[in-house]
């Protein structure tokens, strides 16, 4: 090997290393965004107590990875009557504050 090859297999190198770096900075500009709009996503779909939002069944989902099914329906019966009780609460609130 001479220096031209060497010098050759470093430019690849650092065009490597840009590119890596530049698809970093793209992937968390991307979840950043993704953060920040889908912060308003969960409440423009929960426009009724009773109604599950995707986030809250993805929430349920991830809880009850690889637990059999009767906990699974349990858990997700107790994570719904949660969401329900503190949805109602915060409804009254806003009608209390109104009145």
């Amino acid at each position: 090997m001479d220096k031209g090859d060497k010098q050759g297999s470093s430019a690849l190198d650092t065009g490597a290393r840009k590119w890596q770096r530049n698809r970093r900075l793209l992937a968390v500009a991307f979840f950043m965004m993704a953060f920040m709009f889908g912060g308003v996503s969960a409440t423009v779909y929960a426009v009724d107590c009773t109604k599950d939002t995707v986030i809250d069944q993805f929430g349920d989902w991830f809880g009850n990875l690889g637990k059999p099914a009767r906990t699974k329906n349990r858990n997700i019966a107790v994570r719904k009557a949660n969401r329900l009780a503190d949805c109602t609460e915060k409804k009254a609130h806003e009608v209390a504050r109104v009145i």
